[in-house]
């Protein structure tokens, strides 16, 4: 015959099992993605402009506004996800074939696309930052591997969003670290980059010489 202890335990485990139960089901609704498939077409008519995508995967939501489409918590096939994107396509057909976000020195963000027409898009990748970005953390790549400078097909909004005129092809566009502006923040902030790079440096250093050592030994 059950103990009152036990009772105790065993009301507060299947309380616990159906609150996990509840918030996985709610969870699941919540978390209802879309499917999209290279044959998919996002259109823009008013630019005149489409999207797709080169391989499977899906969001969470897809809507335009103000000519942009918004992806939210955008996946290719099964993976991870990457997070938001906002595309337009002006005059053109735009294909994506990666997207990329890195946490590494700053936040690292890349897309790639093919542009064909000579029209124009813009892109925001989704830049979780506190100031604007600097177009010196910026490249914009075409075909050929040729990495062009601000004004010179490209050009940075102050929303981060990149637009690209007139260039057709295999394109690349390529957010690599945030410069910290403020120079009220600490300095290890100011100067991270610096900092972790002369850690980098010093620990390579460190094992040539040892390396060094043991094969003059």
């Amino acid at each position: 015959m059950a103990t009152n202890t036990q009772r105790v335990l065993i009301g507060l485990v299947t309380v616990i099992i159906v609150v996990i139960f509840s918030y996985s089901c709610l969870n699941v609704q919540a978390q209802t993605r879309t499917p999209f498939a290279p044959s998919d077409r996002f259109s823009i008519p008013i630019l005149n402009g489409t999207i797709s995508f080169a391989q499977n995967g899906s969001y969470l939501s897809a809507t335009l506004h103000n000519d942009t489409w918004a992806f939210n918590d955008l996946r290719f096939n099964i993976s991870q996800s990457i997070g938001n994107l906002k595309v337009s396509a002006e005059n053109s057909n735009l294909t994506i074939y990666s997207f990329r976000i890195y946490n590494l020195l700053g936040q690292t963000a890349q897309l790639r696309y093919n542009a064909q027409g000579t029209g124009r898009q813009t892109v925001n990748l989704g830049l979780n930052t506190s100031q604007p970005t600097h177009p010196i953390e910026w490249t914009v790549g075409v075909t050929g591997n040729s990495f062009l400078a601000e004004g010179d097909g490209w050009r940075l909004l102050p929303d981060d969003s990149v637009v690209v005129n007139g260039l057709t092809g295999n394109i690349s566009v390529t957010h690599y670290f945030s410069i910290p502006n403020d120079n009220n923040s600490p300095f290890y902030q100011q100067h991270s980059i610096v900092i972790v790079t002369t850690i980098v440096l010093s620990i390579v250093i460190a094992i040539a010489a040892v390396i060094r050592v043991k094969v003059r030994a």
